[in-house]
């Protein structure tokens, strides 16, 4: 799949626009100051501004295409679901903050992770079901797949005047085909992309790492050099992630599920810093990791027994837990689209 090139886009704004290739290179370094940017985010940006077509001279990538190390990437996506920010720790012992959205085409899906700034300048402003265009991002493989990396060099724009726009999906569409409904008991190991709808019936335990913040994975402490190590970006400031364990019964069956990083944090409701250490107090009680887990989730958490949501995930069989669902996203239950859903089964069935 072929990208643009500055020179590219600026031979498209001078064939569409009139405009000399002189006038058209003066603004692009005008936008790269004005927004401290790269010349090709900006040549990008102006091609919007002037409501250039850019699918003239290449074709226009899709999540399908990324790969990770690309840089100055230009994605267009729908926003399907909001990660509230988190607060880390900088080399330089200041606090940083960090937050993603997860977005799709018509191709896949991937996650746009917001850094420090961005977090301030876009969050709020973007909402699930908004479609958003991605401009100068950083492709990195995270532990869900692919990531798209915004600083400050990136830019988004919401509800973009893009010809991918059309290619996209409603939001409702694909939350309904993109995952099969199935009854807790009729899974089986190997099922995947699945959706259940149960009571949270049991908290089995909470669990909190160190993580790298680019890709998710554990890192480890090494005193003799007083620093946190991450298998595939080296010295790094970990940030908190938590896992979370529950039991989910829809009446026809049980099954554990397992939650991880900012889908556990959000059904909790719960910071993750203060989650860990709280978690520091129990273990220095003289607690195990797991103890504490245990008593931490039954003791804080335990007015989520009896809440009704849907998880979607794929389910596998542990030979000792026996079957579990590893979740990728959940929801509160939105009991207007069920009755929609009811009323859609049963216009088939008749």
């Amino acid at each position: 799949m072929s990208v643009l090139t500055k020179e590219q886009i600026v031979e498209l704004i001078r064939k569409q626009k009139g405009l000399s290739v002189k006038e058209i290179e003066a603004k692009i370094r005008n936008i790269s100051q004005r927004d401290g940017i790269s010349e090709h985010a900006a040549a990008l940006l102006l091609a919007e501004e002037l409501g250039v077509n850019l699918g003239e001279g290449a074709s226009l990538m899709h999540i399908e295409d990324l790969v990770p190390g690309m840089v100055e990437v230009n994605i267009v996506g729908r926003v399907m679901r909001k990660f509230s920010p988190r607060i880390y720790k900088k080399k330089d012992g200041s606090q940083g903050k960090v937050a993603s959205l997860l977005i799709y085409d018509n191709t896949g899906n991937a996650r746009i992770v917001l850094w420090d700034s961005q977090v301030d300048k876009y969050f709020n402003e973007v909402q699930v079901g908004d479609i958003i265009k991605v401009i100068d991002a950083v492709v990195r493989e995270g532990m869900g797949g692919i990531e798209l990396h915004v600083n400050f060099r990136s830019r988004l724009i919401v509800n973009p005047d893009d010809p991918r726009v059309k290619e996209i999906p409603e939001l409702q569409k694909v939350r309904r085909y993109s995952y099969t409904r199935k009854p807790i008991g009729e899974l089986m190991d190997g099922d995947k992309f699945v959706e259940v709808r149960g009571t949270i019936a049991k908290l089995y335990r909470v669990a909190v790492y160190d993580a790298c913040p680019q890709c998710r994975r554990k890192v480890d402490y090494d005193p003799s050099m007083d620093v946190w190590i991450c298998p595939e970006h080296g010295e790094v400031e970990p940030t908190t992630m938590i896992i979370l364990d529950f039991g989910l019964d829809d009446g026809t069956g049980y099954i554990r599920v397992t939650l991880f990083g900012e889908n556990a944090t959000e059904l909790l409701g719960a910071d993750p810093q203060v989650i860990k250490e709280k978690m520091e107090e129990l273990t220095n009680s003289g607690l195990t990791a797991r103890e504490a887990g245990k008593k931490l989730v039954e003791e804080e958490f335990y007015p989520l027994v009896g809440r009704e949501i849907i998880v979607r995930g794929n389910v596998f069989e542990d030979r000792f837990l026996g079957t579990l669902l590893r979740a990728s996203s959940w929801d509160d239950v939105d009991y207007v689209r069920e009755i929609e859903r009811v009323k859609k089964e049963l216009e088939e069935v008749m």
